[in-house]
């Protein structure tokens, strides 16, 4: 890759209560054989030794002169979400394109490499990888786990559908927001991450589709990180309501003709297969239930929280 293919990316790492995962995950960033990288660490009021720990790894002169001294600490508080540490990150960061590692996780040393040249080439603005999932102490648990193998499944899923951004719509075959690397544009287009505690990543994949057709990359893994205190594990309480919320307002799009990516799901780009694949699977009950008068109430809410995170 040549200098104009190599865009300053800045890596964003939401922080909280991580202090056994931390210095891992920010040395796989340290490790990039990618060289324009901006570090942008934002800490969510951690109760642990999380803050020092960053501190001293960021504060330290080898840090300083891998990231050319782009490197940015941010710290709440007062606890305000996934998303809103996020988004916060993000907009304090500078790069033409984003990625986002979770501070119990890691990148496989040539993942923004081979993921900037792949949306340099193919002309994209949001891609994904492969993942492997791995336990608490860094072990491949991606043939072990059962949780691990659902997700490996769910990958594995994406060869059936008729396009990437297809696979998208039944679950998030990316897996997390860590496995997410976009593009500044279509981030500020979309306004940033929606206030959604479990389908926040789902959610703003989805969006990305209207706009962007997804490139889905092998040659990297995003490694995720099972130990039984991950966020999904304890919000089953929200998901019912945030998958209505999710899909709701993706299928609400496609009813107003609101789709820029010509081969995202949906009747206008897809007139003979778009019901025919969703009669097919259990998502078809969200396509009718996004014309329901309950629906409108819900993406009204939900319109209103992101509004009062903007203020």
């Amino acid at each position: 890759m040549n200098n104009q293919d190599t865009p300053l990316v800045s890596v964003i790492v939401p922080s909280y209560n991580y202090e056994k995962y931390i210095e891992h995950a920010l040395k796989s960033i340290y490790d990039q054989d990618y060289d324009n990288i901006e570090l942008v660490v934002i800490d969510d009021n951690s109760k642990d030794d999380s803050c020092l720990i960053i501190n001293e790894l960021i504060s330290s002169e080898i840090y300083l002169e891998r990231f050319k001294n782009r490197v940015k600490f941010l710290s709440h508080d007062q606890n305000q979400g996934a998303h809103n540490s996020i988004n916060e990150g993000i907009r304090a960061s500078q790069g033409q394109y984003v990625t986002i590692l979770n501070a119990d996780d890691l990148f496989e040393a040539n993942r923004i490499t081979q993921l900037i040249k792949h949306l340099v080439n193919a002309d994209s603005e949001f891609v994904f990888s492969r993942i492997k999932v791995i336990d608490g102490e860094g072990n491949d648990i991606s043939t072990v786990s059962e949780q691990a193998i659902n997700f490996i499944n769910t990958q594995d899923s994406i060869k059936k559908f008729p396009s990437i951004g297809w696979s998208l719509i039944p679950h998030n075959t990316a897996i997390s927001t860590g496995n997410m690397l976009f593009s500044r544009d279509i981030f500020n287009k979309l306004n940033g991450f929606r206030n959604l505690k479990y389908c926040h990543d789902w959610d703003f994949a989805l969006r990305c589709l209207l706009l962007s057709e997804p490139l889905f990359v092998e040659s990297t893994y995003y490694y995720y990180r099972l130990h039984g205190n991950n966020t999904f594990l304890t919000l089953n309480d929200v998901v019912d309501k945030e998958v209505k919320t999710v899909l709701g307002s993706y299928f609400r799009s496609c009813r107003k003709n609101n789709v820029l990516n010509k081969l995202a799901p949906s009747p206008q780009n897809w007139p003979d297969q778009f019901l025919e694949v969703l009669k097919n699977s259990s998502i078809i009950k969200f396509w009718y239930y996004s014309k329901t008068i309950s629906n409108y109430i819900l993406q009204f809410k939900q319109d209103r929280l992101d509004y009062k995170d903007s203020m």
